[in-house]
């Protein structure tokens, strides 16, 4: 007697959509492919935060040390001339003198070595900001980004200081110059990275062609040699 057929399996129902969970899916089944990263790479090799953080730092300091000296020294001189015709008499009188001499000069000084380091940060993070905008919105890294920073800086500066509209045109000439030569600077170091650059990638394949033709012929030349040996 044949046997009633059975009924299908609950396992033949299609599944909830959340069902499976990712962690209890089958580890044989073809994964997705992972889309190739479109992460752009780091200029000196520096993450962009860490780039910022250490130009304003040495921008800081370079033109914070220098100023603050100059300035107060400047001051020191001018506090003397200001007060030489009632120099003090006494030996107690100069201690003052010379304690109120050094009091003027230092907040002289450190009051211009603050301003003056802070609109240097300023603008080396303008530049550093726009240089990586134009980075990501060209989707690479080149010389390019840093010749639109040192331009807008430049820009930036002439405008700030009023400049009349020669001199804004040589300071955007300039920034465009300077932005120049550290791209090329940056995109030379990421070559020999191993990163591509557009620029460079039609001379190092070239090279590269040259060096495997060359391995090549020596190559070539060794196993004639050998064959005429072993003849």
């Amino acid at each position: 007697m044949p046997r009633p057929s059975s009924s299908p399996s609950k396992s033949s129902d299609p599944p909830p959509a959340d069902y499976p969970l990712p962690f209890l899916t089958d580890p044989d089944a073809a994964s997705k492919p992972i889309p190739p990263s479109t992460t752009l790479p780091y200029r000196l090799n520096l993450h962009p935060i860490s780039r910022l953080t250490i130009a304003n730092i040495f921008a800081f300091a370079a033109v914070f040390i220098p100023t603050t000296i100059r300035t107060a020294h400047i001051s020191s001189l001018v506090y003397r001339a200001e007060n030489a015709h009632r120099l003090p008499e006494k030996r107690a009188d100069w201690f003052h003198y010379h304690r109120a001499k050094n009091h003027y000069a230092a907040s002289k000084g450190l009051a211009e070595g603050f301003r003056r380091a802070g609109g240097v940060c300023g603008y080396v993070s303008l530049f550093l900001v726009v240089e990586g905008a134009v980075d990501g919105w060209k989707g690479g890294v080149d010389f390019v980004g840093s010749l639109v920073g040192g331009g807008v800086t430049g820009g930036w500066f002439g405008v700030a200081r009023k400049l009349p509209l020669p001199t804004k045109a040589l300071m955007v000439k300039k920034g465009l110059w300077y932005g120049f030569v550290y791209g090329v600077a940056q995109d030379v170091m990421l070559a020999m990275r191993g990163e591509r650059v557009f620029w460079i990638d039609p001379f190092v394949s070239r090279g590269r062609e040259i060096v495997k033709r060359g391995k090549g012929v020596r190559s070539g030349v060794g196993v004639g040699d050998d064959t005429s040996e072993g003849r």
